[in-house]
């Protein structure tokens, strides 16, 4: 049997994978240890910024993709468009983010996220964001480039995998 390693070396517990012939394979595991790792860093910052689950992740959708109409959040972070209306309030109540007329089609209202909320969540990620580009100035360029790339493929295909989970589940509220 194959075995996943831990972040020091050791074998977790129910760490075992029938044998692969390459070691490939087992990236799908090596994806979710990460992804649970980040979760975990994630669940500390939401405590730190007292933000919910989906507060959370509306502000990092919006940190990431910019302003988007409630609609676009919704469908991103699979809540109903009532659900994401309940949580704009709070996050609105609370200074993270404000609605405002779409500048194209003032018909639309777009979320943005206000400068001191960007500054807070860029608080609480700074002491994360700093090892990884520490560790990241390590890498020979050829490292460097082919791993960010890496990164970029994985990102893409989790968005297209979500777009198709998107497009494919029923509208609902995960409150």
């Amino acid at each position: 049997m194959g075995t996943i390693f831990g972040p020091n070396g050791t074998a977790g517990q129910n760490a075992q994978m029938p044998e692969v012939r390459d070691a490939r394979e087992q990236l799908p595991l090596l994806v979710d240890r990460v992804t649970i790792a980040v979760e975990s860093l994630r669940t500390q910052w939401r405590t730190v910024s007292e933000l919910g689950t989906h507060e959370r992740m509306a502000v990092a959708q919006l940190r990431v993709y910019g302003s988007m109409p409630m609609s676009e959040l919704a469908s991103r972070i699979s809540l109903s468009r009532a659900a994401v209306t309940s949580l704009v309030d709070r996050l609105e109540a609370t200074g993270w983010v404000r609605r405002q007329p779409d500048e194209h089609d003032r018909r639309r209202t777009v979320l943005r996220l206000m400068p001191r909320a960007a500054d807070r969540y860029e608080e609480v990620s700074e002491r994360y964001w700093h090892e990884l580009v520490d560790w990241a100035r390590t890498l020979p360029e050829a490292e460097w480039d082919a791993f960010r790339t890496g990164l970029e493929l994985m990102g893409q295909v989790a968005e297209r995998q979500a777009e198709k989970l998107r497009t494919t589940a029923p509208e609902r509220s995960l409150d």
